[in-house]
């Protein structure tokens, strides 16, 4: 008996030291990070199945070199009209991990991610998907470039560190910050009184939306220094998330000099100045022929890439002699092969009337 005994207690010993051995393996091979709400996140040190959730999530894994990494895609990904994934068309056989703005917790427990990162969420939404699956969600941000580029860029260099490519973030982050200030440089010094009035019209807030949906912030106005003629209703009626709407009368009011329209906005602008109307005929910009497209930027949240390429398409068109050395195919590469490894130009114009004047009142 005693002899019994005292083997179950070596036993017990040992099973012990064991569990605890792996507690501490299991510790030695775990990170702890404070997402972007603040949340403290355990993850494994090295991940190799993740998924993103929510508007831009997959686009920031993306940024960080991480397609190889992705374990499944939410169904409104699954389309090869975006930069990232004209850039990464393997993801489009990943399985689909749910419906936009949520996901959902069985499939992406299908997916086996080791980790879930997060946008547009609160504590409680990426506790509840964590409680969920069982699986360490990261809060992160994709915020507005106009006036929150600090946020997103902590965001980059968080992801850096988790996927230790903190690299990758470095070089995003300088790219950018590269881009503005020559975008600044070359259009600092020009006097106000110097300066055109310009519009964007047809910007996209889930969904595509006509001439009247604009943006008091629209980031390449302000790289550019440009007179954005609908800056005045930046405290009063926007949101980056919502939209900004505006109402015919307004826009005939400001009568701009140049109107810029979001491709995924064309249509709907076209019908908004429909034969005859007294929008049109008070604009202008469209009886002069000063209305151009550019690339649509906010497609399930922001596309950082396609705003740069528009801010060097629109200083072209507002200041031809200071960007006289500007190929705009060539720097639309430049800023695609930056962002996904690829140059894209001529996949992103072969199909739609991009960066080039457009007749606003004529059908395509």
């Amino acid at each position: 008996m005693k002899k019994t005994l005292f083997i179950l207690c070596v036993l017990v010993q040992m099973l012990f030291l064991a569990c605890k051995h792996q507690q501490n393996q299991n510790a030695a091979n775990t990170r702890t990070f404070t997402d972007m709400l603040g949340r403290q996140v355990h993850l494994p040190d090295t991940l190799n199945r993740i998924v993103g959730v929510r508007a831009s999530a997959l686009r920031m894994l993306l940024y960080m070199d991480a397609a190889d990494k992705i374990a499944g895609i939410e169904d409104i990904e699954h389309r090869n009209d975006r930069p990232y994934m004209l850039a990464n068309p393997d993801l489009l056989n990943l399985p689909i991990i749910g419906p936009k703005m949520s996901g959902d917790a069985e499939l992406i427990l299908k997916a086996r991610p080791e980790a879930i990162f997060m946008t547009y969420a609160t504590v409680e939404d990426a506790n509840r998907l964590q409680t969920q699956t069982g699986i360490p969600v990261v809060a992160i941000d994709a915020t507005e470039f106009g006036t929150a580029r600090d946020t997103l860029f902590s965001t980059f260099r968080l992801l850096g560190k988790i996927l230790h490519n903190e690299a990758r973030a470095d070089s995003l982050v300088q790219f950018i910050n590269q881009n503005i200030a020559e975008l600044n440089q070359r259009t600092h010094d020009i006097p106000d009184g110097l300066k055109p009035g310009v519009y964007i019209g047809g910007v996209p807030y889930s969904g595509a939306h006509g001439i009247t949906s604009t943006q008091p912030y629209y980031p390449p106005f302000m790289f550019l220094n440009a007179k954005n003629v609908a800056a005045e209703v930046r405290d009063e009626r926007y949101s980056h998330v919502r939209g900004t709407y505006i109402d015919k009368e307004q826009l005939m009011m400001w009568n701009p000099d140049y109107i810029f329209i979001d491709h995924s906005g064309l249509l709907l602008s076209r019908n908004d100045l429909a034969s005859g109307n007294s929008l049109q005929q008070s604009l202008g910009a469209i009886q002069k022929g000063q209305t151009y497209v550019v690339m649509p930027y906010n497609n399930y949240a922001t596309n950082y890439g396609l705003v740069l390429a528009n801010a060097w398409y629109i200083g072209k068109v507002l200041y031809p002699e200071r960007f006289s050395d500007i190929n705009i195919k060539n720097k639309t590469n430049e800023i695609t092969q930056q962002f996904f490894g690829a140059k894209l130009y001529d996949r992103l114009t072969s199909q739609t009337p991009i960066f080039k004047p457009i007749n606003l009142l004529t059908t395509p």
